[in-house]
């Protein structure tokens, strides 16, 4: 037999699932699944307080780590010590909702999504204390604004790109008020942005576009102020997408969530001139049926790039798969998983993305915190290596809502973190070895 092309590909997986009423379309809607839902308006309390943890006191996170006993594989629990310690905060941030984290200088800038323009939050990032030094007080979080949007700005260099009212996605230099409208998307649904070249940025967003088989969910990338160009191939859907910078060009992955499996593709985008030139569309990896919040977030450490997906492993199983996405991306590759004690939807996970650093990427996800249904959710750091092996380093929070998570690093190596449910959001920052 010769080479399966990926359109083909998705149909055979079509066809082998057609029990469970898979469509070569039909592509899940987002709009509703893109926000998070919670449990219960529980803040996420968590298990080290700067008002009760004396300044000099190390967190042994590998022992909290191995008090969760089904929280991560064996693999993950047998792979060494690690300690953190608080370094600043939990900060009550001034807004609910999620946020990006933008490490410049000599401070963190927390950029939350104002109706469509990026607004900033500054913390100073100084050295961090010594593990015997007094810890810095959280400063009050200041007036309150609303943060409306159920997608955070995406962060291209200097731009920030925030969705506003109706799917409308703009433009904004971080610091200025040039606000521009450059491209339009399904309201509420995942978009991503990155830099391209000298001077240029590029948007993937996802709208619906009605074919002879009926509206399927379609994902278009933008170069600058430019006119869209579709990203995803013919008899294929996108419901959530990603992009990363990678040696002059940027690598696009997103994720087709059908009724019956998930498959996972990834591609280059290149500038050729004034335009953008796509490589081909990888199918680099198959799940099974998927759940209908599902999202996912791109880990980088050295020259290894990975697809971190929360999903069911089998019928009775759900973890993070850690897909690798080769350059060029290749079909089919083979996932790397780290186990969670039972399912959640959604399931917040978020990374680190420097590529070129030898350190492992940092990872902050949410899963349960034990097996039975209804268990309280915990929010976890750990480490992943280039071979796409995840090791935890302890519990960051704890509550039933945790609902999203973003996380950064700044030039001291200090982990920057901000996660929070519907009743509020929180700034923290941890130094690990």
């Amino acid at each position: 037999m010769g080479r399966v092309t990926p359109p083909a590909r998705l149909l055979l997986a079509c066809a082998l699932a057609s029990l469970a009423g898979c469509d070569r379309n039909a592509s899940m809607p987002r709009d509703a699944a893109a926000a998070p839902t919670e449990a219960s308006v529980e803040i996420p309390k968590p298990v080290v307080e700067a008002g009760v943890v004396d300044a000099g006191t190390v967190v042994d996170a590998a022992r909290l780590d191995a008090t969760a006993d089904a929280s991560v594989t064996a693999e993950a629990r047998d792979a060494g010590a690690s300690t953190c310690r608080i370094a600043f905060g939990p900060a009550e941030l001034p807004f609910v909702g999620p946020a990006s984290l933008v490490a410049a200088g000599g401070e963190v800038r927390v950029v939350a999504n104002d109706a469509g323009k990026p607004r900033i939050v500054a913390f100073a990032a100084p050295p961090p204390p010594g593990p015997s030094a007094p810890l810095p007080a959280p400063p009050p979080p200041g007036p309150r604004f609303e943060v409306t949007r159920a997608q955070p700005c995406e962060i291209a260099g200097k731009w920030a790109y925030c969705q506003g009212p109706g799917g409308l996605v703009q433009r904004t230099t971080l610091g200025q008020n040039d606000t521009k409208p450059v491209a339009k998307g399904r309201a509420g649904t995942r978009f991503g942005a990155a830099t391209l070249g000298e001077g240029h940025a590029v948007l993937a967003t996802l709208d619906v576009r009605r074919t002879t088989e009926g509206e399927t969910m379609q994902a278009f990338v933008t170069l600058d102020d430019h006119e869209p160009v579709r990203l995803s191939e013919d008899g294929a859907g996108a419901t959530s997408v990603h992009l990363l910078p990678r040696h002059g060009g940027v690598v696009a992955v997103y994720i087709d969530a059908r009724s019956a499996m998930l498959p996972v593709h990834a591609r280059s985008i290149a500038l050729k001139g004034e335009d953008v030139a796509l490589g081909n569309d990888a199918v680099v990896f198959i799940g099974g049926p998927p759940e209908r919040g599902i999202d996912f977030t791109l880990a980088a450490t050295g020259k290894s790039l990975f697809a971190l997906v929360p999903m069911p492993k089998e019928t009775a199983t759900f973890g993070v798969a850690a897909i690798p996405i080769e350059d060029p991306p290749k079909d089919d590759v083979q996932a790397v998983w780290s186990s969670y004690p039972n399912g959640l939807d959604p399931a917040p996970i978020a990374a680190t993305t420097r590529l070129g650093e030898s350190a492992p990427a940092w990872v902050a996800r949410v899963r349960p915190k034990e097996a039975p249904v209804g268990s309280p959710r915990v929010l976890e750091l750990g480490r992943l290596d280039a071979a796409g092996r995840f090791t935890s380093v302890g519990t960051v929070a704890e509550g039933r809502s945790v609902a999203h998570v973003t996380l950064t690093t700044d030039p001291h190596g200090a982990i920057w973190l901000v996660y929070g449910d519907r009743s509020g959001s929180w700034l923290e920052r941890l130094v690990c070895t």
